[in-house]
């Protein structure tokens, strides 16, 4: 009788947490994802603003299959999903079929109806985000250098929506890399004196789940890096060189950074089951489909209940880690013949970076930290979820380099012409292969 096969859709947090539990049970893995590697989105905002490379937030995906031997990748597009025939539809490949099946897709960016806001606002929540965000940034400094007429349209304001941790972490990280590296990049330009971070947030607060003594320490610590907090302002329209607040009042800038907010990955809606908040769906306690025993539905796609608390939880990557862990627990027990467990989140705290040396940690219960604890509890515990090990130490070497100096040796850019010029070349060495 062969290995039962587990097909995972995702290599996400989720997805990757289901494969290494799966590492010595005899199963047959596929995991498909469309990238061919592992994003570590908590520090996407350190790519798009210099301070680290893509390889330092993105893993090759099959390096980890040199890990097990049980499993294998496709880098593919799933367009569909068939539950009835139990198979799983891919672009340019064959239909997978399989005898469980783990949906570990994540979310994509949600701009709320907002006019302007797909065309122009710069969301953070992919790989290919952060360096558009990164070329993007360069592109404005070179731009102002060459034309300093640009300041007075508001080339020198770069404004975030958002106080979530993705929108605090990024206002804060772009006003060290304006008021620390870009006004030695650019003595001729005030940077120091124009250049501004506005953070706008629609809310009464930022950080919405955290504590409210953490929320005033973010806004006091945001500011203190010369970030102007905007509470109660929200955003209804977007062009490339304004935005404009609910309240009708205009604010020029060049920049806008989307971090409001997630929905669902539209692939939810081929499950054809109810989805809720945003596109979610909602799991059995073992985090099962309901009705579908063998379909296991993980990450920020799911509504997943706490079978302990009975609440549901948020859309973090703590939450995705162990909830696939414990779903590579369930199939393990189902091919064992043992019945599946509801999942109980462990609560390791929250957190979030402002700047070079603050940082708020949520623990459980009534515990908390700010100031330089905080960021160095931030730093070490993101150290050690990242993926492979010469990820781990080139990290620690830049963070380490520029808590030293302050300098961010990123902002290498390539012009439009050298990507064309190189897909040019990459195109006709395909083409002389093909013809040999």
């Amino acid at each position: 009788m062969s290995e039962p096969h587990v097909v995972i859709v995702g290599g996400g947090f989720a997805g990757l947490g289901v494969m290494q539990k799966l590492t010595d049970v005899p199963v047959k893995i596929t995991l498909i994802d469309q990238n061919n590697y592992h994003t570590f989105q908590p520090l996407l905002y350190q790519l798009a603003t210099n301070e680290l490379d893509a390889n330092q937030v993105g893993f090759p995906m099959r390096e980890m299959m040199h890990r097990q031997d049980n499993a294998l990748f496709h880098q593919a597009r799933v367009t569909d999903i068939d539950l009835d025939k139990k198979a799983v539809l891919l672009e340019n490949m064959e239909p997978i079929v399989y005898d469980y099946l783990v949906v570990g897709l994540g979310a994509v960016v949600n701009f709320y109806g907002t006019k302007g806001a797909e065309d122009y606002a710069y969301p953070l929540y992919t790989m290919r985000d952060a360096l558009l965000l990164k070329a993007h940034i360069n592109r404005v400094l070179e731009a102002v250098d060459k034309n300093p007429a640009l300041i007075d349209e508001g080339a020198l304001n770069f404004c975030v929506v958002g106080g979530g941790p993705t929108g605090v972490e990024t206002a804060g990280a772009l006003s060290e890399l304006l008021h620390a590296v870009a006004d030695k990049d650019y003595p001729n330009l005030p940077i120091n004196e124009q250049a501004q971070v506005i953070l706008f947030e629609a809310g009464p607060k930022l950080l919405g789940p955290f504590k409210p003594k953490l929320q005033k320490y973010a806004k006091k610590a945001l500011e203190k890096l010369d970030v102007t907090v905007r509470l109660e302002e929200g955003v209804s329209e977007i062009t490339p060189t304004s935005i404009t607040l609910r309240s009708g009042e205009v604010v020029k800038t060049h920049t806008l950074v989307w971090g409001a907010g997630v929905q669902a990955h539209p692939l939810a809606k081929s499950l054809g089951v109810e989805q809720v908040r945003g596109g979610r769906i909602p799991v059995e306690l073992d985090l099962s489909l309901n009705g579908r025993p063998e379909v296991f539905v993980v990450g920020d796609i799911a509504l997943i209940t706490d079978a302990k608390t009975k609440k549901p939880l948020p859309q973090l990557g703590s939450v995705a880690q162990q909830a696939g862990r414990h779903v590579g627990k369930n199939i393990e027990r189902l091919v064992g013949g043992k019945p599946t467990e509801p999942f109980e989140y462990l609560d390791k705290g929250t957190m979030a970076a402002i700047g070079r040396g603050a940082a708020v940690v949520q623990m459980p219960g009534h515990g908390s930290m700010t100031g330089h604890a905080a960021w160095l509890a931030w730093l070490g515990v993101h150290v050690a979820l990242l993926a492979g090990g010469e990820e781990k130490s080139s990290t620690i070497v830049d963070w380490g380099w520029n808590i030293l100096t302050q300098k961010r040796g990123k902002r290498i850019m390539l012009t439009d012409e050298d990507f064309e010029a190189a897909i040019k070349t990459s195109e006709k060495r395909e083409s002389t292969q093909g013809n040999e």
